[in-house]
């Protein structure tokens, strides 16, 4: 069955004659979808994402079943315990209040279609990102199944992350599309860290949206952790618009994702504010990331920074499209771009293509992308030194991707993300942080 029929059955199964929801607001916005289609590699913002594939997989979202477990989610994390953290568990693309772990500086609601669509919504602040250059925007428009509204309150100060996990447990092919708006508020500073889980017994298709208005003076550390996501296509999208004086910070790690994509988009509408956007991404077999990142420098005195590494390995793809939009009157930007991979196989493939688009004259603007392999004159004197083969090179990929890792500020990730590099690098016994120190030895 195409990949359309799929959608509409759904959406008929699910959302006509139910009163609880606003139909003809979600019908426009299907129909939009439907009209754009499914994006093409064609189109320029899918130009090395194919998604033909979609077509071909046996889907039945009409099923839609909802598996909530009643035992402890947290404790089924192998790789860490985030039992010390505040945690809000999304299970199958609904909110699992009852497995919460909150306090009193921050709120979180389930939130109606009235309070998302309605003149002065949820919504208002990012809509400007819901355009045709995603059309599953208006799919997630549509057909979010739950959303949820964290605030955390005028200055509040969290010494905890927030774990917010996205946790798939379908037994049939399904849909997963969650509308989600995080508010932090003035001079308030928090770490949120989103967590994907995948036990599906088929295919799912995830269609996640998180909106974050970063108010006045407000910082944010929101890290991503992708790991071993078999069984799910994941298309996971970020909108961001800044106020005056606020410090935002994303770390995307992506390793072993059989689909994703990760979108960000991201305004600055205040003077003096800063983004930082980090990124590691590890990928072999048949496996596939796309990061794509829109960057729009609509105020003066702002700064960005992108740097985003990958090591790619088999057949396994990625692709880094980012752009930076400088608008007329945003003089002092600073604005900075980088996407370096290193290629393990004849086979890899990688396709990087950073952009800049100013129309101000007084800033400062650099990008850059590079593709290779490794070093071979790195890998001979440290083999030379009598270290084996597979260790030197592994030794040299830590390496790459160590100062990366060192950027995340919440210590406990942190650790996790050395200990699931090295892993990946078959480096487990040596402490991640140490391969430098492992080298300078040499």
């Amino acid at each position: 069955m195409k990949f359309y029929e799929c959608i509409q059955k759904f959406f008929e199964h699910k959302f006509e004659n139910n009163q609880s929801y606003d139909i003809n607001k979600r019908r426009d916005f299907l129909n939009k979808f439907l009209h754009l289609g499914i994006p093409t590699t064609k189109h320029e913002e899918w130009k090395y994402t194919n998604l033909t594939f979609l077509d071909d997989l046996d889907f039945n979202f009409v099923h839609d079943n909802q598996k909530f477990l009643s035992n402890n989610l947290l404790a089924e994390l192998e790789y860490h315990d985030f039992s010390e953290f505040y945690f809000v568990p999304i299970v199958n693309g609904f909110y699992l209040d009852s497995q919460a772990t909150l306090n009193g500086f921050f709120d979180v609601q389930r939130i109606n279609d009235e309070s998302v669509f309605s003149s002065n919504g949820s919504l208002l602040n990012f809509e400007r990102f819901f355009n045709g250059n995603n059309p599953f925007s208006f799919l997630n428009l549509a057909a979010f199944s739950d959303s949820v509204f964290l605030q955390i309150k005028d200055n509040t100060v969290l010494e905890r992350p927030i774990v917010l996990q996205y946790n798939y447990i379908f037994e049939t092919s399904s849909l997963s599309n969650t509308l989600n708006f995080i508010e932090v508020g003035e001079n308030s500073k928090v770490s949120i860290i989103i967590l994907f889980k995948s036990n599906n017994a088929s295919k799912v298709f995830a269609n996640e949206y998180i909106n974050l208005h970063l108010k006045q003076n407000s910082s944010i550390e929101i890290s991503f952790l992708q790991y071993d996501l078999s069984n799910l296509i994941l298309l996971n999208n970020l909108n961001v618009v800044c106020d005056i004086g606020v410090f935002f910070k994303s770390n995307y790690f992506s390793f072993e994702t059989q689909f994703v994509r990760n979108n960000v988009n991201l305004a600055f509408e205040g003077i003096n504010s800063t983004a930082k956007l980090n990124g590691v991404y590890i990928v072999s077999s048949n496996n596939f990331v796309d990061n794509h990142t829109m960057l729009y420098h609509n105020q003066p005195f702002c700064t960005s920074d992108e740097d985003y590494r990958g090591i790619i390995n088999e057949q396994a793809r990625s692709v880094f499209n980012g752009k930076i939009y400088v608008a007329r009157g945003a003089q002092k930007t600073n604005a900075y771009q980088s996407n370096k991979n290193i290629l393990l196989s004849n086979e890899a493939r990688v396709y990087t293509r950073p952009q800049l688009e100013i129309y101000a004259d007084d800033v400062k603007c650099t990008h850059g992308a590079t593709a290779g392999f490794l070093d071979q004159d790195s890998l001979f004197y440290l083999t030379t030194r009598g270290i084996g083969k597979e260790k030197a090179k592994a030794l040299l990929l830590s390496s790459f991707v160590s100062n990366n890792l060192e950027r995340v500020e919440q210590s406990e990730l942190r650790n996790i993300l050395k200990e699931l590099v090295a892993k990946k690098l078959n480096l487990e016994n040596i402490y991640f942080c140490s391969a430098i120190n492992e080298l300078s030895k040499v």
